[in-house]
């Protein structure tokens, strides 16, 4: 949440600057490819969809 303490905080770290504030989505790929072990997993899952064309179902708990 952005709060008042943090657009402070940001006037403060940045004095007599205009200062730009960009909120978009984030990338979970950029996540999982940052971890090798999920990058990994991911590019096993890949080659293992690629081979039987098969749909992989996964879980949230089922990673790693």
């Amino acid at each position: 949440m952005l709060t008042y303490d943090i657009m402070e905080g940001i006037k403060k770290m940045f004095p007599h600057k205009i200062v730009d504030i960009i909120i978009q989505p984030s990338d979970d790929t950029d996540y999982i490819l940052s971890n090798p072990a999920y990058a990994n997993e991911l590019r096993k899952r890949i080659a293992e969809y690629d081979a039987k064309k098969e749909v992989i179902s996964i879980k949230a708990g089922d990673l790693l």
